[in-house]
C-alpha cells in the first residue's frame, strides 16, 4: 500500500504504474490539503510507503517525519534532505524490486481515492483495476483516438477523472499525454504540445472561454467581425456546412495549436451557453458525468448528436435509472455497472448506505432522463433547498444563472431558516472588480439578483445575499467547497443585504 503525493509528472506516473504492476494498492492524495490530513489518509488507508515530490517535502523531511514512524519514503523528483529517504530511480533500479509480479488479480483492490469531501469528511473510494479498465474500455467505444493523438493533461493525477481519462485512457492507446504546466498556461501549452484532446472542468472552459472571447473582441474591428462569425457559424449549423466555422474562426484555432478536435468536460454542469459558444467557434465540446465511485464516467454525450444541458447517455455497459422521481421524473440517479466502486475502504456502514446488494449505487445527485435515454443532472441532494410550497430548488442551476453576469465573478446558492417563511434561498456572491468599473459591489449583485428575480417563479427567488470579496475555497478539481465559506458554519447575521 502506497501513497503517492506530487505535482503531475512522469515520475508521478511511474510511480503509480509501478505500484499496481508489483501488485500492490496506490492511494493517490491531493498535494494542497494540509499534511496531517495527509497523515490521516496514510494512516486509515494503511500505507507503508508514501512517494512524494518537493510540493510535499515539508510533511515527509526532518521533524515531521516523525509523525509517521515505520513509513517508508521515496522522493519522486530526487530530492533528499535527510538519510532515510529513498529515490524513485534508486528504487526501479533495485534488485529486490521486480518489474512485474505477473498475473494479477484485477478484480480485487488497486486503488484508494479518497473524496474531496466538499460536504464532509472524505472517504477512500476502494476500485479495482477492472473497474478502471470497464470505464476506459467503454469510453473509447464512443471517442476516437489513437497513437497520433496529444492529449494536454490539466487536472491533478491524483483525481480519478484526470487519471482514468487523461492519463490510463490514453496511454493504454499508445497516445501520448503533454503534462500541463498549471491552469494560466493552458493556452500556451495548448499551442505548444498542439494537442488533440483536452478535458477540464466547468470552471476552466469558462475561464478560456472568456479570454478567447475578449480577445476576438479587442481585435480591430473584433465586435463586427465576433457578430457577424457567429451569425453565420449558425447558418452553417442551419445548412449542415458546420466544417465552416473552423474557417471562420480560424484564428482561434491556430491559438490553441491548430490540431484541437475534441473538449471534454465533467466535474459539475457546465453552462450551456458556454458550450454552444465553443461549437460555434468550430470546436467539438461534450459534456459528461461521473463520480470517483464509477471510475468515473457514467454518462456523456456522443459526436455528433451532442445535447445541450444534457450530461448524454450512459456508458454502453452502465444502468441508470431515477430513484423516487417526482411529478417531473426528477429523483435520486443510481448507477449498476462494472466501474462501480468496491466499497469504501474499512467503512461498511457508509457503504451499504449507497451501495444496495445487488449494485445499485446511490450518487447522491438529482436528476432526470429524457424520452431519448439522455441524462440530465439537476444538483447535489445534500444541496437541495426545499420551497414553501414543498419543491425542491437545486442551487447549481441558479449559480450557473448568476455567474452568466459579467458584473459577478462566482457565486454559491444556499437555503437559511426562517422562523417565519422556512427555508429561504440566499446567496454569496463574488464580484468581477474589473467589470465594476467603480461601481459599489452590494448595489451591482443587487441589480443582478434583481433581475434573477423577476425572471423566475417566486418560490426559486433569492431572499438575500452577501457580498465576498475574495474567492470562494474550492477543491483541486475546482468544486465549491461549501463547508468551508463560512467557518462557522453559518451565515453571519451582519453586512446581509436583501435584493
Amino acid at each position: 500500500m502506497a501513497g503517492i503525493v506530487g505535482r503531475n509528472s512522469v515520475a508521478w506516473c511511474r510511480a503509480y504504474l509501478g505500484v499496481l504492476s508489483a501488485g500492490g494498492i496506490a492511494v493517490p492524495m491531493d498535494r494542497e490539503i494540509p499534511f496531517l490530513e495527509m497523515y490521516s489518509i496514510l494512516e486509515r488507508s494503511g500505507a507503508n510507503t508514501v512517494f512524494f515530490d518537493g510540493t510535499a517535502a515539508e510533511g515527509f523531511t526532518g521533524k515531521a517525519a516523525d509523525r509517521c514512524p515505520g513509513l517508508r519514503r521515496v522522493s519522486l523528483d530526487g530530492v533528499t534532505t535527510d538519510g532515510g529517504i529513498e529515490t524513485l530511480d534508486a528504487l526501479a533500479d533495485s534488485p529486490g524490486v521486480p518489474a512485474s509480479r505477473g498475473p494479477t488479480d484485477v478484480s480485487g483492490p488497486a486503488v484508494i481515492c479518497y473524496t474531496s469531501g466538499t460536504t464532509g469528511r472524505s472517504k477512500g473510494v476502494v476500485l479495482s483495476q477492472a473497474n478502471l479498465l470497464s470505464d476506459i474500455r467503454q469510453m473509447f467505444q464512443f471517442i476516437r483516438m489513437d497513437e497520433e493523438d496529444v492529449f494536454l493533461s490539466v487536472l491533478p493525477f491524483h483525481h480519478t477523472y484526470e487519471c482514468t481519462c487523461g492519463f490510463l485512457g490514453p496511454l493504454s492507446l499508445g497516445a501520448s499525454v503533454f503534462i500541463c504546466r498549471g491552469l494560466r498556461y493552458v493556452l500556451d501549452d495548448l499551442g505548444t504540445s498542439r494537442a488533440t484532446i483536452i478535458l477540464g472542468v466547468p470552471l476552466l472552459w469558462e475561464a478560456v472561454y472568456g479570454r478567447v472571447m475578449d480577445g476576438i473582441r479587442d481585435l480591430p474591428g473584433g465586435k463586427v467581425m465576433l457578430a457577424a462569425g457567429m451569425l453565420l457559424s449558425g447558418a452553417a449549423d442551419l445548412i449542415g456546412a458546420r466544417g465552416v466555422r473552423k474557417r471562420l474562426f480560424h484564428r482561434v484555432h491556430e491559438k490553441f495549436g491548430g490540431r484541437l478536435r475534441l473538449m471534454i468536460s465533467g466535474g459539475a454542469a457546465v453552462d450551456p451557453a458556454v458550450v454552444r459558444g465553443f461549437e460555434r467557434l468550430g470546436f467539438c465540446f461534450l459534456q459528461g458525468y461521473g463520480l470517483t465511485e464509477t471510475s468515473p464516467i457514467v454518462a456523456v454525450n456522443r459526436i455528433g448528436a451532442n445535447r445541450y444541458g444534457s450530461v448524454g447517455p450512459p456508458l454502453p455497459e452502465v444502468e441508470v435509472r431515477i430513484l423516487d422521481p417526482d411529478a417531473d421524473g426528477t429523483g435520486e440517479i443510481t448507477v449498476r455497472g462494472p466501474n462501480v466502486m468496491l466499497g469504501y475502504h474499512e467503512d461498511p456502514e457508509a457503504t451499504a448506505a449507497v451501495l444496495s446488494e445487488d449494485g445499485w449505487f446511490r450518487t447522491g445527485d438529482f436528476g432526470h432522463l429524457d424520452g431519448d435515454g439522455y441524462l440530465f443532472v439537476t444538483g447535489r441532494k445534500k444541496n437541495v433547498i426545499v420551497a414553501k410550497n414543498g419543491k425542491n430548488v437545486y442551487p447549481e442551476e441558479i449559480e450557473t444563472l448568476l455567474n452568466r453576469s459579467p458584473l459577478v465573478a462566482e457565486s454559491m446558492v444556499f437555503g437559511r431558516q426562517s422562523l417565519r417563511k422556512g427555508e429561504e434561498i440566499w446567496a454569496v456572491a463574488v464580484p468581477d472588480t474589473d467589470a465594476l468599473s467603480g461601481s459599489d459591489p452590494v448595489e451591482a449583485v443587487r441589480g443582478v439578483i434583481r433581475k434573477y428575480n423577476s425572471q423566475t417563479p417566486s418560490y426559486r427567488r433569492i431572499s438575500g445575499f452577501l457580498v465576498r470579496e475574495e474567492e470562494l475555497p474550492r477543491t483541486t478539481t475546482r468544486k465549491i467547497r461549501r463547508r468551508d465559506v463560512f467557518p462557522g458554519g453559518e451565515p453571519p447575521d451582519t453586512d446581509v443585504h436583501r435584493p
